[in-house]
């Protein structure tokens, strides 16, 4: 093998959290935080808990509505009316009427703003003709984006059996929301929504003590306790930060306020490589081509505690020769992180683009050469 030291300074993604000093004095029953760029987790307790998620499930219910939207099948400025039964749900809500037109837009921020079942469920039906088959939509993106202790059994978040998620997959849903709909964050930042005469308050405390939280949403049931998604960014950096299981508002608050601080105040994160960019070229034998790019088909965010990236280094290893055919996508390399002499990770450089194989002659002088490698 043949090593390639960069002249980079580095960050990482993989250091162990005993990098820094995990948060002390979190009394909700589970929790976790995480780098929203990377997906990196920075520190967790039970975080794979099922628990009942409350009013958390509605992310998830954004998440598909959302999705629609930009699919152009629903539209923020449409009305839909009301059935009888949303009226008649238990929970949070806006009052409301049967047989009344509604806005999709004020709907979604009911919804985000206080947890209304009845907007939730006036919507779900509207675009599915039934919540049992928005749920089954709900958790097939579940699935999909490897939320894999999460159950839905509703739209709402309102008890029911077998109705669970965890810290984690929350986490998960909340990355996917900041990533795949960033310009509707504001709506998770919003402090009240008004409706037919009554304004209503969100009932997230963090957006009035931290000028940096932008969000997501809290819930609260018997069952579940008091919950909370919280997104905040401070500077270039953004933090989520999930609590199930508080015992009162105050708990819930100050635990995902500690969450946020701990991961600002103990890591960085940045991207390194954007997708497609070259990392290393290669040179390639029996091949239509005589070289072949490595890189990362993805953006590369590395994440590392302050004051670690001076000392990090980064190393890169191939095997050779290289012989066509390559197909893009085909691990070549290894991306070496190195802090202090320590092994910190292994990531795998691929093939950027497809490779052919060579002409009967370009064959057959590569061969030649390969005998003396």
């Amino acid at each position: 093998m043949k090593a390639f030291w960069l002249g980079l300074v580095l960050l990482v993604s993989s250091l162990p959290l005993a990098a820094a000093t995990a948060p002390a004095g979190l009394q909700s029953r589970a929790w976790v935080v995480i780098d929203q760029v990377s997906g990196r987790e920075l520190a967790g307790r039970q975080a794979d808990l099922p628990l009942a998620p409350a009013s958390l499930t509605q992310l998830m219910t954004a998440y598909v509505l959302l999705g629609d939207i930009k699919k152009n099948k629903l539209s923020l400025a449409e009305t839909v009316t009301v059935p009888e039964s949303a009226t008649r749900a238990d929970g949070a809500r806006i009052f409301l009427k049967a047989g009344d037109p509604a806005s999709v837009d004020t709907l979604i921020q009911a919804m985000l703003v206080v947890s209304a079942t009845d907007a939730v469920l006036t919507l779900v039906q509207a675009v599915d003709g039934s919540e049992a088959d928005f749920v089954a939509r709900m958790n097939s993106e579940a699935r999909r984006l490897g939320m894999t202790r999460t159950r839905f059994m509703n739209a709402t978040g309102l008890t029911e059996p077998g109705h669970e998620s965890s810290a984690r997959d929350l986490a998960i849903l909340s990355r996917a929301l900041i990533r795949d709909f960033p310009e509707r964050l504001g709506w998770f930042a919003q402090k009240q929504v008004a409706y037919n005469g009554l304004t209503q308050y969100n009932a997230n405390r963090l957006l009035w003590r931290d000028s940096t939280v932008d969000g997501l949403k809290v819930g609260r049931t018997a069952q579940a306790g008091y919950c909370m998604a919280a997104s905040a960014k401070r500077g270039t950096q953004r933090r989520i930060a999930i609590v199930l299981g508080a015992r009162n508002d105050a708990q819930r608050t100050q635990d995902a306020l500690k969450l946020l601080n701990y991961g600002f105040e103990n890591f960085d994160s940045a991207l390194l490589y954007r997708a497609q960019n070259t990392v290393k070229t290669l040179q390639v034998y029996r091949g239509a081509r005589a070289s072949v790019n490595l890189g990362f088909l993805q953006d590369f965010h590395l994440l590392a505690p302050r004051g670690a990236l001076s000392r990090v280094k980064a190393q890169v290893i191939t095997q050779r020769p290289v012989v066509a055919p390559i197909r893009r996508g085909q691990q070549l390399g290894t991306l070496r992180l190195v802090l202090d002499g320590e092994i910190l990770g292994d990531y795998p450089l691929v093939a950027l683009h497809d490779v052919a194989v060579a002409g009967i002659f370009g064959r057959g002088w590569d061969s030649i050469r390969l005998l003396f490698q």
